[in-house]
């Protein structure tokens, strides 16, 4: 043990005694495990984000549809029956709703604006996550008695009337040229409107009952999908393989798989693999730095035997192993990316809580992460600097006296 710190000593004076060329050695390394650690830790923290916004969206979702390629004389549709069945039979089942959208328009003192509606059953409640935060949704005796009555998100009741205290007012919505009056009785919090806004083209949102749709010459009553909303995720694959097993058997069409399903957790995967594809490119366009890094360690490494040859010839002339001398120059060069690596790990964890802050997300700095980069940044001073050390160990103690 004695020997190692020996070794380290002297690694460490031959690195002080060089300055200018040690940090010039270790700057490929510390770029590239700055660059890495940066680039794992902002796309975790963007995962996370991304993660926490769908399941505030959508968390707990399942969304059952039929194959549109089936074969015509076995066609699919579900109706309201269907959705009562799996509410009373399947359990862990918060609500179940279609999700019918259509596009209107109205006219208010602050002008014209198209809006697109969403349309289902009371469960449409569910199927946000942003809550009520006035007023309140609609219910079912207002599903049942087609009431022309809206629940519409912050930023349209701003955009509408220039005020979120719009409960109890009216507008007239104008659907295929068709006209009528709705009461606004409940303003929703804005996320998922923000959402629905940013890509429908700055389009308002506004939520009314399915059955209100007759009034306007709507008649739908068969389903080629719908939603259920679970209890919580936990419950959502069990939620997914009881309803589809329930409705195949109802339409007896059981293992022909015209019905299917896509839960929450299956877009959440496939959004994280998508994520986890990017991240890994990054990174190992990143981590080309560092094999650039590693070579010019090999090379400073090369440069210092030169150098020393004579040194190395009167330390072998005293004695000295050609195990000893290997051991000497391999410290050396795994000191060198490892200091390179341990300043890249903590530009690289600043850095990315500045990109994180300004776009707004967190962070996220795993411990794993942080000894990975260590681990790696040695392990490259020990790969490239075995090729420098062999030729060091090997050179014979006569022809390194010579040496001048």
């Amino acid at each position: 043990m004695s020997q190692v710190w020996e070794y380290i000593k002297i690694a460490l004076m031959n690195i002080r005694s060089n300055k200018g060329r040690s940090v010039l050695t270790m700057l490929g390394i510390i770029i590239g495990i700055s660059s890495v650690i940066m680039i794992i830790s902002v796309g975790n923290g963007i995962k996370s984000e991304v993660n926490g916004e769908l399941n505030d969206m959508a968390g707990g979702q399942v969304a059952i549809y039929t194959d549109v390629q089936q074969n015509q004389e076995e066609q699919v549709f579900f109706s309201e029956e269907d959705f009562d069945a799996i509410q009373e039979k399947v359990a862990h089942v918060k609500s179940v709703t279609p999700v019918y959208n259509v596009y209107g328009s109205t006219s208010t003192r602050k002008g014209s604006f198209d809006i697109m509606l969403s349309c289902g059953t009371a469960g449409l409640k569910d199927y946000s996550k942003d809550p009520i935060i006035k007023g309140h949704f609609f219910t079912e005796n207002d599903y049942y008695g087609a009431k022309k009555v809206c629940v519409i998100p912050e930023s349209t009741a701003r955009t509408l009337f220039g005020t979120t205290d719009v409960v109890g007012m009216t507008l007239n919505l104008d659907i295929d040229g068709i006209s009528q009056e709705f009461e606004v009785i409940g303003i929703r919090q804005d996320s998922s409107a923000a959402l629905i806004n940013m890509t429908s083209g700055g389009m308002q949102s506004m939520e009314i009952p399915l059955s209100t749709l007759e009034t306007f010459g709507y008649y739908v009553s068969n389903f080629s999908d719908f939603y259920i909303i679970g209890e919580s995720n936990e419950y959502t694959s069990k939620i997914a393989k009881d309803s589809v097993s329930l409705l195949e058997k109802r339409h007896n069409v059981r293992g022909k798989g015209i019905i299917l399903v896509q839960s929450f957790n299956d877009a959440l995967a496939q959004v994280n693999s998508v994520l986890n594809y990017i991240t890994i490119f990054v990174v190992l366009v990143a981590a080309i730095s560092l094999l650039v890094g590693g070579i010019g360690v090999m090379n400073i490494m090369l440069v210092s035997v030169t150098e020393r040859t004579r040194e190395i010839g009167i330390r072998k002339a005293l004695g000295a192993r050609t195990g000893s001398v290997l051991l000497q120059f391999l410290s050396e060069s795994a000191i060198i990316t490892l200091l390179g690596g341990l300043i890249g790990i903590l530009l690289g964890v600043l850095g990315a809580f500045g990109v994180c802050s300004l776009i707004g997300f967190s962070a996220k700095v795993k411990l794993s992460t942080v000894l990975g980069a260590t681990l790696f940044s040695s392990a490259v001073g020990i790969f490239f600097g075995i090729y420098p050390a062999k030729k060091a160990a090997k050179l014979s103690p006569i022809e390194a006296l010579r040496h001048e």
